[in-house]
């Protein structure tokens, strides 16, 4: 996975764990400056990637899509609990046939054979707290999910890993991930369509929390989100200009709406979903940040988009939000007619 390719947009073939579909959840190559040597003692601390194909195809009068995006803290959060809260609270979320459920997971937990033995003692992205955590593939076949799983890095010597994910109760037509430029951790990009929706891509990724690419000196704050923003921009407007975007993603944006790392962004003609000027912060931590976005472009596929936040108690007074530091956020995607 380190190594550099002749093809930037060559497909790396990569064994997949738990489905017999390979071939459709591939590892784009790297570009030059995302190609880095210590990428391969990260990428051998981690299992193989997941593709699970459990749900049925999408109906063919769809009007929507509900899109459930969230940092699910190394899968101490309660995905479970939010869920059944949510139906109980709106009888038509994620069960309508026309409005499919689609979640965009960063930090999913995942722990299977795949993973190897501890074996490359600095790359890994820390020691994981004591608590139950929620496997990502587990969730996926006790709910009848589509799924499509790629590790990020390592949690400490635990035989586990973590990464991004996207999960649905409809079927998935094709997926892909992709290596972010390396700065502090290894960062991998998925972006998945369904199956009879190949004009909208739905996207979950995760930037790091700081730091620069190491031959590039350190001239202004956020530098290295911005470079790896830059990177996922880039990878998105390789698509066909008729490709309308979800994009899910924990931007680590330490000043909000004024980060670079989202400013990169929106100035590549991405734009938030309607409400999210009401959000005042995602991360509950002692400092409170607004970190997670849901970012869309519209190619005439989309026609609305709105988002609220999710919050465990009324008046946001839980030191935790349904297991997670970070609270979910919860969109709303209509389609043209």
């Amino acid at each position: 996975m380190g190594r550099k390719s002749p093809d930037e947009n060559a497909l790396i073939p990569v064994p997949v764990s738990r489905s017999g579909r390979a071939s459709d959840f591939e590892l784009l190559a790297g570009r030059d400056h995302s190609v880095h040597p210590d990428l391969d003692h990260w990428h051998g601390n981690i299992g193989e990637p997941v593709a699970l194909d459990l749900a049925a195809p999408a109906a063919t009068d769809i009007v929507g899509f509900d899109v459930l995006n969230w940092n699910v803290a190394i899968g101490r959060a309660h995905l479970d609990e939010l869920l059944s809260r949510l139906k109980a609270g709106a009888a038509d979320f994620g069960e309508r046939p026309d409005r499919p459920l689609v979640l965009l997971i960063q930090e999913a937990y995942r722990s299977d054979p795949s993973i190897p033995e501890f074996a490359f003692k600095r790359y890994h992205g820390g020691h994981v707290p004591v608590g139950t955590r929620r496997d990502i593939v587990d969730f996926a076949h006790e709910n009848n999910l589509s799924l499509r799983y790629a590790p990020s890095m390592r949690n400490g010597k635990h035989r586990s890993d973590r990464g991004n994910a996207i999960l649905s109760n409809v079927a998935i037509r094709s997926a892909r991930m992709f290596v972010l430029p390396y700065i502090r951790q290894r960062r991998v990009v998925v972006k998945a369509e369904l199956e009879g929706f190949p004009d909208i891509t739905f996207i979950s990724a995760h930037l790091d929390t700081g730091g620069r690419i190491a031959d590039q000196p350190m001239l202004r704050f956020g530098a290295g989100r911005s470079a790896q923003a830059r990177e996922l921009a880039r990878r998105l407007h390789e698509m066909p200009p008729n490709q309308s975007f979800v994009l899910g993603a924990d931007l680590n944006s330490a000043i909000g709406l004024r980060d670079p790392a989202l400013r990169v962004l929106m100035d590549e003609g991405l734009r938030h979903a309607d409400g999210s000027h009401l959000l005042r912060h995602t991360f509950h931590g002692p400092v409170k940040l607004l970190l997670d976005h849901l970012l869309i472009r519209s190619a005439g596929r989309i026609r609305d988009a709105s988002v609220i936040r999710i919050d465990e108690l009324p008046g946001d007074r839980t030191s935790r939000i349904f297991g997670s530091d970070h609270h979910p956020l919860l969109a709303r995607i209509e389609l043209a007619r």
